[in-house]
């Protein structure tokens, strides 16, 4: 289940990803915001599952993340952060998208991590 735990948070992080990428182009799909809704729900799984599995133990999960892993998850949840917060953003009109895609992509990439560390354990 870990592994799918880890399944669902790439697949959510990709799809927002390319959702906030189609907000750059001039002639992208006009996305409405229930297309983030759906992997921002999917966060809550992913947490509750790893936080019960991990309980105290996340920190240690984490120091057994691959290092090329672990930086390039930070830069995407950095990459995500800059976008929950408004600082770069998409098409006029899309700045909701991508605050809500930016927030999914940070919180699904912390608890992915977690759950490498956790595949890694075998916990």
């Amino acid at each position: 289940m870990t592994r799918g735990t880890v399944a669902v948070a790439m697949g959510a992080v990709l799809w927002c990803a390319f959702v906030i990428a189609t907000t750059f182009l001039p002639s992208g799909p006009s996305w409405p915001p229930t297309a983030v809704y759906l992997p921002g729900f999917l966060v809550l799984p992913v947490v509750l599952y790893t936080l019960l599995r991990a309980r105290s133990h996340a920190l240690l999960c984490l120091a057994h993340v691959p290092k090329s892993v672990m930086f390039t998850g930070f830069a995407i949840a950095v990459g995500g952060w800059l976008f929950s917060f408004g600082l770069i953003t998409g098409k006029p009109g899309t700045e909701t998208l991508c605050a809500v895609a930016g927030l999914v992509i940070v919180l699904h990439v912390a608890f992915g991590l977690i759950g490498v560390g956790m595949v890694r354990t075998g916990r």
